[in-house]
C-alpha cells in the first residue's frame, strides 16, 4: 500500500525525463543552428572564390582579344594561341563547373552539389567570337584556345 501512495518516486522520474528531453531539444537546436551557419560560411567562401576565378578567366579572354587586335593591326600572322587555365579541383571542398554563356557574354561558375551557389562574371570581346562551352573542375587541366581560321575562342 505504501508503494501506491508514494508520489516522490514518480515526480523524480518525471522530472528526470522532462529535464532530459529539454536538454536534448536544446542540444539539437544549437547543433542545427551551428550547421546552418557553417553552410552559409561555406557558400560565402565559394562565391568569393568563384568571383576571383571568373574575373581571372574574363581577364584572360580580354587579353587574348587585345593580342588578336594588335596582331591584326600590325599584319602579323597569328597561329593557334593556347593559354593554360589554372583552376583548382575543388573550392570549399566541392567540385564545380565553368560555363561560357555567349548570349549574355557571361562566365557562369556553379557548384556541382549546391545549385544555389553560383556566380556570373561578364566578359567582352571585339575581335573574336567566344564559343559556348562548359568545363568541370574534376576533369583536370583546362585551356583557353584561340583558332585564327574561324576567329573563335574556346575554353576546354
Amino acid at each position: 500500500m505504501k508503494l501506491l501512495e508514494d508520489e516522490a518516486a514518480v515526480s523524480i522520474s518525471i522530472g528526470f525525463i522532462l529535464t532530459f528531453v529539454i536538454s536534448v531539444v536544446a542540444l539539437v537546436t544549437v547543433l542545427t543552428a551551428f550547421y546552418m551557419l557553417m553552410d552559409r560560411a561555406e557558400q560565402t567562401v565559394m562565391r568569393s572564390e568563384f568571383e576571383i576565378h571568373g574575373n581571372d578567366i574574363s581577364m584572360q579572354i580580354s587579353s587574348i582579344d587585345s593580342l588578336v587586335a594588335v596582331m591584326d593591326n600590325s599584319g602579323a600572322y597569328i597561329g593557334v594561341l593556347e593559354y593554360d587555365l589554372d583552376l583548382p579541383d575543388r573550392i570549399a571542398g566541392e567540385h564545380y563547373s565553368v560555363s561560357i554563356v555567349n548570349s549574355s557574354h557571361e562566365i557562369l561558375l556553379r557548384s556541382k552539389d549546391k545549385a544555389e551557389t553560383k556566380v556570373m562574371v561578364p566578359y567582352s570581346t571585339k575581335n573574336m567570337r567566344v564559343i559556348e562551352s562548359t568545363i568541370f573542375s574534376e576533369a583536370g587541366r583546362h585551356y583557353i584556345v584561340y583558332d585564327p581560321v574561324y576567329r573563335t575562342l574556346e575554353v576546354r
